[in-house]
């Protein structure tokens, strides 16, 4: 799909069934991020945001934070405990930036609860220094989350939604979400050539690109911008032929990808490679 096709709902539809849905867009960027605003209200009813780190348990999933006994943010959080949680990782290409804002409610851990969520934020943040520094008076919270407002996609897939907080549980981080930056980075580095064809093929029209890089990938496909010798930019997605759950599928669905490419620009024809003749049968002398 791309930047300047048809903005129809049949479109819309198609680019939309090449991409994870919202819910698991918005799980990837919290699974990536480690980081994030949080908000809370203060007692003059105005939002106060600041950096926080969190953690994902394991197993659970769930999204936990750890704040300061005497921080501005636990007494709001008493007295108000709804608050949102920003996050936006900060590993996203330029041109990706995609978004999440939790939105819920915290709600403190008891003392075995806290204990190993402890154990995961230092194996996770390590103890940090300074005002980030571990403190044996440390509270943590875990954040139920009510819904999320997802701000993210390409070309004409860009989306501004809402997620309920019954799909956003079911969801799932997309498993090449470790892998993406790297693939990435390979792409547009030691295979561009490839990257170049990628867009020429995608690109509606036939048009040429002059530029082309890859933005992201997931376990559907991949994003690729491409500026075109009028100096036009556009965004292509293209798909991988079937689910790609690890980096050796990714890996070797773009290597087909690319040589399917190939293939069909310098229109080559295989070579038929005749079948092997039959293996005489050798008769039994004692028959």
């Amino acid at each position: 799909c791309s930047a300047t096709s048809s903005s129809s709902s049949s479109s819309s539809a198609l680019c939309d069934s090449l991409r994870p849905p919202s819910a698991d867009c918005a799980k990837t960027l919290v699974a990536i991020a480690n980081t994030g605003t949080i908000s809370t209200i203060c007692d003059d009813g105005v939002a106060l945001g600041t950096f926080a780190s969190y953690i994902q348990v394991p197993k659970s999933g769930e999204i936990v934070l750890r704040m300061r006994a005497d921080a501005l943010h636990t007494t709001n959080i008493t007295r108000e405990p709804r608050c949102s949680l920003y996050v936006q990782p900060a590993t996203q290409p330029p041109g990706v930036l995609s978004r999440a804002t939790l939105i819920g409610k915290l709600e403190q851990l008891d003392a075995d609860a806290a204990a190993k969520a402890s154990e995961v934020y230092n194996a996770v943040h390590g103890e940090n220094v300074g005002v980030d520094a571990a403190e044996s008076s440390d509270v943590y919270f875990k954040l139920i989350v009510d819904r999320v407002f997802y701000v993210g996609g390409l070309g004409s897939d860009k989306r501004a939604e809402v997620v309920s907080a019954a799909d956003f549980l079911a969801a799932a981080a997309d498993p090449l979400c470790k892998h993406a930056l790297g693939i990435v980075e390979a792409m547009n580095g030691d295979r561009y050539q490839d990257v170049l064809n990628f867009a020429r093929a995608s690109l509606p029209g036939g048009g040429e690109p002059a530029e082309a890089r890859m933005l992201w990938a997931d376990r559907l496909g991949f994003d690729v911008r491409a500026i075109t010798a009028a100096g036009a930019v556009m965004d292509v997605r293209v798909p991988f032929t079937r689910d790609c759950t690890t980096l050796n599928q990714a890996l070797s669905a773009l290597t087909m990808l690319a040589q399917v490419m190939w293939e069909e620009e310098k229109q080559y024809t295989p070579v038929p490679v005749p079948p092997p003749e039959p293996e005489p049968i050798e008769e039994d002398e004692t028959a």
